[in-house]
């Protein structure tokens, strides 16, 4: 059998779309549900674009996350992909989150690229509303899954990524294990000392 490489796990969250919209509501954890309302009574809404001045909004509650997380942010360039779709969520006419997904037909599922809020507007809890919209867009579209973009294996308790991990977590998807390999085996050295220190992924984030 040909060596395929250095070997290390990773692990994501899929949600089955199969399932019907009401399962898939039922599915989802109190507190994800009490959001998602909580959202709806502040009447925020979510929807598609592709007006490229709302892709420029975005993109600047994107940059802005980032720097006060102290991370480097993609070029607008890189997000804008050609199988990438932008949902936004409003307040009145204020793009207050959003979250760009990658679309692959070939494989019939939709992936969470990336999401970004603006602090002040958190407690109308918009992020619930957006994750829960990509269910409902994802379902409609007759996708099978929802990626939810990964999942950190032994994150800490009460670490940043932990608790990313237990939000990903209220939506009833399933945690997948699988492979990677590489032939270089820093990259997969790299790789399990994040996992072990998780301080290292500030770091390397910082200098992406």
């Amino acid at each position: 059998m040909k060596w395929k490489g250095f070997k290390d796990v990773q692990a994501t969250i899929q949600i089955d779309l199969n399932k019907s919209l009401d399962d898939l509501w039922e599915n989802l954890d109190k507190d994800a549900r009490w959001g998602v309302n909580k959202a709806k009574k502040e009447n925020l809404k979510v929807g598609k674009t592709e007006k490229e001045e709302f892709w420029n909004k975005f993109y600047d509650v994107y940059r802005d996350t980032c720097r006060r997380g102290g991370i480097n942010p993609f070029k607008y360039s890189y997000i804008r992909k050609e199988n990438a779709s932008l949902l936004i969520c409003l307040k009145e006419k204020k793009i207050i989150a959003g979250a760009v997904i990658i679309e692959d037909k070939k494989e019939n599922k939709i992936s969470l690229f990336l999401n970004a809020s603006i602090p002040e507007y958190l407690n109308l809890q918009p992020n619930n509303i957006l994750y829960w919209s990509m269910i409902v867009y994802g379902k409609k579209n007759g996708f099978k899954i929802f990626d939810l973009g990964g999942y950190q294996l032994n994150a800490k308790k009460g670490s940043k990524l932990y608790e990313i991990n237990r939000f990903k977590e209220r939506w009833g998807g399933e945690i997948i294990k699988y492979d990677i390999y590489s032939k270089n085996p820093f990259y997969i050295l790299g790789r399990k000392l994040i996992r072990r220190f998780p301080l290292l992924k500030v770091v390397r984030d910082k200098l992406r």
